[in-house]
């Protein structure tokens, strides 16, 4: 079995980082799915990364994990 190209990568030092409020990763996306994030995202105003904490809430709200017991929502 061979290894997706994203697989073999890891997260080069100093790009990810924690807060308070937020935290920095890398992700990676096939090509064709990046591009329609973008263009979404273009389309609605928004930055890919605001579009991602939207449809990613909208998922874990719809799966009844968001927000976590005991936390206001986000």
């Amino acid at each position: 079995m061979s290894e997706s190209p994203a697989e073999d990568r890891t997260e080069p030092a100093g790009e990810a980082w924690e807060g308070d409020d937020c935290v920095r990763r890398t992700i990676v996306f096939p090509a064709g799915l990046a591009t329609a994030l973008a263009s979404q995202a273009t389309h609605r105003g928004l930055s890919v990364s605001d579009l991602l904490a939207e449809y990613a809430a909208d998922g874990l709200r719809r799966d009844g994990a968001y927000p976590p017991p005991g936390e206001p929502d986000a």
